[in-house]
């Protein structure tokens, strides 16, 4: 059931949202297309430039352009999929979602949700290897520290531009507003938060998940601010720039 009661401060309050928006079970079935629309495209990708000999076994193991374009290619389908689907599912525009120019105080809301953000994820994994002794090292750190020459471009586009565009799009434009329908805001975003982290698990990356989550509070709250897609996507990029100007400069995250 949809609730009916809610702060309108935020752009985003389910009581200026149509009544019909986010449906449960087409968000659902929207999620699941989302995530086939990921595992998918660069499976095919992948496995036809092995086919063709383009790429090996090898290089699905570290940061390669296989990896890079693989991505890439499964980053295209899925945003091609929520910008055609998502204004249906929402019953709104992409511009009401929060894909529209920014304002300045958006600007100054994704600039400072961005020095939040490192401080939400170190304090959280410093906090976890303190007690847990588990390193919040991601994977793709260490692909990076192991990258040379134009591969280290192609890992700044994929994840300082290409992957906060579509994460935030994902995550915020999609996930928390269709949590936003049924729950109040902080669960939305907790809930949002969380699935962000797991979202970036992969063998060997568990320590990054409780850090990206809290990463992720910062961002769903930035979104919520201010209802500008584009001011998370800034808080995004500018904090995915100083993990990597971090590994670059001093080879530590």
């Amino acid at each position: 059931m949809v609730k009916t009661s809610t702060s309108a401060r935020s752009p985003l309050s389910p009581t200026l949202w149509p009544a019909d928006s986010f449906s449960w079970w087409r968000s659902l079935i929207f999620g699941a297309a989302l995530v086939l629309s990921q595992l998918i495209p660069a499976a095919i990708f992948v496995a036809a430039l092995i086919v063709m000999r383009l790429a090996t076994l090898q290089d699905l193991k570290t940061l390669s352009w296989p990896i890079v374009a693989g991505q890439l290619a499964a980053y295209a389908v899925s945003l091609l999929l929520l910008a055609t689907v998502l204004p249906m599912l929402a019953h709104r525009s992409l511009g009401a979602l929060g894909l529209r120019a920014p304002r300045l105080s958006d600007l100054g809301w994704g600039i400072a949700g961005a020095a939040a953000m490192v401080i939400a994820a170190t304090v959280t994994g410093a906090a976890q290897d303190a007690i847990f002794h588990l390193k919040p090292d991601e994977v793709q750190v260490q692909w990076l520290r192991d990258a040379r020459g134009s591969l280290i471009a192609g890992f700044i586009f994929l994840a300082c531009f290409a992957a906060p565009f579509f994460e935030e799009f994902t995550f915020r434009g999609f996930l928390f507003n269709a949590f936003l329908r049924y729950v109040p805001a902080w669960v939305a975003i907790l809930l949002s938060a969380l699935i962000f982290g797991c979202a970036h698990w992969q063998p060997g990356n568990a320590g990054a998940i409780a850090p990206l989550a809290a990463g992720g509070i910062v961002l769903a709250a930035v979104y919520y601010r201010t209802g500008s897609l584009i001011a998370s996507m800034i808080t995004h990029a500018i904090f995915n720039s100083f993990t990597v100007v971090l590994v670059l400069v001093f080879h530590q995250a």
